[in-house]
Order: C-alpha cells, then sequence, then structure tokens
C-alpha cells in the first residue's frame, strides 16, 4: 500500500457506534496501527488525532484487552474463550519466555528458540480472528472513565530509528499482566552495567559477553591481572534464578571451558553475592546441600550488600572491591514504572490493588494478574510471591471468570449484571525446584516454609526437575526442541560459538 493511500485511510473517522449506539466512534478500526514510512506521514496522522481500535458495536464480540505476555496473560490469552470476545494483545514482545529454563541458553545448554513460544502459537485467534490482533506496543496511559488505553510502538533496535507511533485502544474488559521491573535497590551502576535474566536477550546478551571474555582473555600480551577480571563471572542474588545461574555456569567451565579453552581454565571463576541465605524460601536441609553443592564446583560463596557498581568492579558494605569481566544482577522483582504511575490503589509493596477476584475495585471492567498485581490490605490476604505459578494460575483463574461473564451476559463494557462470579481466588503452593550443576536439583514440595512435606536433593531430584520442566513447556514443539537439546548437549558438549 502506498503511504498516501495508508494516510487517507488514517485520516477518515469511523462512524461505528459502541455498545448501545451510543454516537459515533473517534477512533479508526485499523488491523495496521502505525506507518513506517516516514516521520513526515506519522506528524500528519498525529495532527488529526489518534488512529485506533474503537468500541465494539452491539451485536459484536466484546474485546478483551490483554497487556503482556508472560506467564499471566499468556494462560489467560490460551483459556479465554475467543467464540464470545475478541482478543487484543499489547505487548513490547509477541512471544511468552519459559523463564525456568532462560539460564540454560546463556550457556548453550538449550538453545533460544527453545524457551520462546510465539503467541500465535499460545492463541491462533489474534492471528486469525477479523477482531483480534497483537499490536507490538507498550501502553502508556489508561482511561478507565472512557475505556481506553494509550499505546505507542515499540521501534527500539530498528537501524533506522522509527519514531513511535501513538493510537488508542477502546476496551470492554482490560487486564494488566505487564509483569515487574528488576529491583535494583537504588544502587548506582547497576542499570549500566549489570545484566538482568529475565528477556530472551538478557540472555543472548550475558552468552556473548562470556564467550568475549574468554577470547579475548586468550590473546598474548594480556595482563594477569587483567585476565583474571575478565574471567571473573559475578552473579548477585542467591533466588533461584541466581543458583541456577551459577550451576549452569559452573557446570559449563567444568565440563567445556576446561577442555576448550585450556589455556585459560586456571583463571575463570564464579562469585555469587547474596546479602542473607542462598534459596531463602527451602528448607534448611537443602540450603545448606545446595551450599555445599555449589562450593565443590568452585563457586565462591560471599555474604554481602553491593553499595556500588562501576564498569570493572562493584564495591560491597565492608569495603572489599570485586572487579568483574561478567555481572549478573538476580535480587528479584519490584513494580515498574508504568505500574507506578497507574491511577489505581496500590497493594503493599506498590503493586496494582486487586480484590478477591483479581478486579481493581476502583475501576469497572479492569483487572490485574501477575507478577504486576497484589491483594489489597482490605482483603485480609497476604501478599503471593512473583513466581511464575502464581501467575500462571492467576491467568487461568481469570480466564474462567471472563468466560462465566461473557455467558451471563456482562461481556461488553459497563454491562455487568449482577451475577456470582464464583469463589474467590486462592493459590496454594505447589513446590519448589532448582538446579545446582553437575546433575543435581533441589526438590521442596512442602506449601510454606513453616510447614512439613517432602524435600529431595540430588540427582534424583534433577531427574524430577527435568521431568516437570519439560512436561510444563508450552508446546510439543518446543518440548521436541528442549529433549533434542539436552541429548545433543549430553552427547557433544555444549555449542561455544559467538553468533
Amino acid at each position: 500500500m502506498a503511504a498516501s493511500s495508508l494516510l487517507r485511510s488514517l485520516s477518515r473517522i469511523s462512524r461505528r457506534g459502541c455498545v448501545g449506539g451510543a454516537g459515533p466512534s473517534p477512533f479508526h478500526h485499523s488491523r495496521l496501527p502505525y506507518s513506517p514510512f516516514s516521520t513526515a506521514a506519522a506528524d500528519a496522522v498525529e495532527r488529526r488525532g489518534f488512529a485506533g481500535l474503537g468500541p465494539t458495536a452491539k451485536g459484536e464480540k466484546a474485546r478483551v484487552v490483554v497487556l503482556g505476555t508472560g506467564w499471566a496473560g499468556s494462560r489467560l490469552m490460551k483459556d479465554i474463550d475467543t467464540t464470545g470476545y475478541e482478543v487484543v494483545c499489547v505487548s513490547p514482545r509477541n512471544h511468552m519466555v519459559f523463564t525456568p529454563l532462560l539460564a540454560s541458553t546463556c550457556v548453550g545448554t538449550l538453545e533460544f528458540r527453545s524457551v520462546a513460544e510465539p503467541l500465535a502459537r499460545i492463541q491462533p485467534a489474534v492471528s486469525k480472528s477479523p477482531g483480534s490482533y497483537f499490536l507490538l506496543a507498550r501502553c502508556t496511559a489508561v482511561d478507565p472513565d472512557a475505556h481506553t488505553i494509550d499505546c505507542e510502538t515499540v521501534t527500539e533496535g530498528e537501524k533506522d530509528t522509527l519514531k513511535p507511533w501513538k493510537f488508542k485502544v477502546a476496551y470492554d474488559k482490560l487486564v494488566f499482566a505487564c509483569g515487574a521491573e528488576a529491583s535494583t535497590f537504588g544502587i548506582r551502576g547497576v542499570t549500566d552495567h549489570a545484566i538482568f535474566l529475565r528477556e530472551v536477550h538478557h540472555a543472548q546478551e550475558i552468552r556473548r559477553k562470556l564467550l568475549l571474555n574468554l577470547m579475548l582473555s586468550d590473546v598474548p600480551g594480556i595482563s594477569e591481572e587483567e585476565k583474571r577480571r575478565l574471567l571473573h563471572c559475578v552473579v548477585v542474588g542467591g533466588g533461584p534464578t541466581g543458583v541456577e545461574f551459577s550451576g549452569e555456569l559452573s557446570d559449563f567451565i567444568i565440563r567445556d571451558v576446561k577442555q576448550r579453552y585450556s589455556h585459560v581454565k586456571d583463571y575463570i571463576h564464579v562469585t555469587l553475592i547474596e546479602a542473607n541465605e542462598i534459596l531463602s524460601s527451602f528448607d534448611v536441609r537443602l540450603r545448606q546441600y545446595a551450599t555445599n553443592q555449589l562450593t565443590k564446583s568452585g563457586v565462591r560463596l560471599v555474604r554481602g550488600i553491593v553499595k556500588d557498581v562501576q564498569p570493572n568492579k562493584l564495591i560491597l558494605d565492608n569495603g572489599e572491591e570485586v572487579p568483574y569481566g561478567l555481572l549478573v544482577w538476580s535480587t528479584g522483582v519490584g513494580p515498574s514504572s508504568f505500574v507506578k504511575s497507574l491511577p489505581f490503589p496500590k497493594s503493599p509493596g506498590g503493586r496494582i490493588g486487586v480484590d478477591e477476584w483479581l478486579r481493581v475495585p476502583s475501576a469497572r471492567d479492569v483487572f490485574a494478574i501477575g507478577d504486576c498485581s497484589g491483594f489489597l490490605e482490605s482483603t485480609g490476604k497476604d501478599a503471593l510471591p512473583a513466581l511464575a505459578q502464581v501467575a500462571e494460575r492467576q491467568g487461568k483463574y481469570l480466564a474462567h471468570l471472563l468466560n462465566h461473564v461473557m455467558k451471563t451476559g456482562g461481556g461488553h463494557a459497563n454491562c455487568e449484571i449482577d451475577v456470582d462470579l464464583g469463589p474467590a481466588f486462592v493459590y496454594k503452593h505447589l513446590g519448589s525446584m532448582a538446579t545446582v550443576g553437575r546433575y543435581k536439583a533441589l526438590v521442596d514440595l512442602r506449601q510454606s516454609k513453616e510447614s512439613k512435606g517432602i524435600s529431595l536433593a540430588g540427582f534424583v531430584s534433577w531427574f524430577i526437575w527435568r521431568s516437570a520442566y519439560l512436561t510444563r513447556v508450552v508446546s510439543w514443539r518446543n518440548r521436541f526442541y528442549v529433549a533434542i537439546n539436552w541429548l545433543t548437549t549430553l552427547l557433544f558438549g555444549r555449542d561455544i560459538s559467538r553468533i
């Protein structure tokens, strides 16, 4: 389509009425919400008003807008009844990440595609249904009274920087599933110099940095001090992600680096820094086992608090300076700046406050699930941990609730009727698992830290860990990828190509 033709189509105003035929819509219903042709073209349309998706008309399916493609949002979209709802997903990424296996991709145990599930496979309607879309964008503002959100396209990483295209989307039901951000605790230099491990591109950056340092350290003329710095991998945070990455990295060093980089094998080492106990949510016996196993694998455990992060070193609270070549930050998550800016009451900790049915009480037809949400203090419920199983369970619950609401005639905006929503959301912890490398893992099946239950460690736990995650991978396609990757790594070792 020519640029001029596209601009003419965007400049027209849709005459479709909202629910009940309440006047004209201020939106243009376009499948393509932004124009990549030129900045001038974008400015011309912007002066005439926002393009976007207008309110649904009477007799049409209701529209559920989901912000995010994490565990919560993906499970919701998988289970939503598309015979009664159109689904519009707004997210900066078009896939779900199977985060429990993300650490394995950093060292080549798994390929990156093995942990990424395209949204179109999770919910085919976004690419097939006439009224359902995936929009590569981020939400910037919400108007609960008008039942609209403001969005802008995501164009970072393009060689020819495109001006973000702004548009509106009207919703009948809005679900916040936009996750959380890594916590830096305001420590200077973390954002600039550390790498987080939450997305596939983070794992790719870690892998490229690790392999680059290995190759640079092998160059003649590099001083002993610089070689040790380049090959010092520091992990901050002793939770499951930090421990699993440390275990994968130590296993990579023992099984692959010492064979293929024999000139520098005695220089590379891993340090794990934690302010308190590692794996604090696990059984005491399992924590001790993990400590012993990591120490045997060559991981140095340091108890301390990071006060400052500089380009080549970090400084602890006791004044100790720790040089590093690779710094991975894994200290938990907190509410994002977008969540903080929303005009809704917050739960303790700053998340979007929800009631027992995951509704945002102060806004009609608005829900929040996953790491961005938390129970309001008035509910009397305890805060839930930021875990994949919590988010997935909430997504499943809310999908069934919305399906029930739709079947009782309350799917459209402001059309809720007095209907029994059923039981409130209740979370039951299924247990925790973590690998510590070298075919060893931990399995803690207690429902809480205070309760009793089964806890295992060793090779049997590692087998359970792999079997459980293999069955939890979203699709058969990715299960096949993961199984083949594991077998290939076992037979031939990890791939060390820097691509």
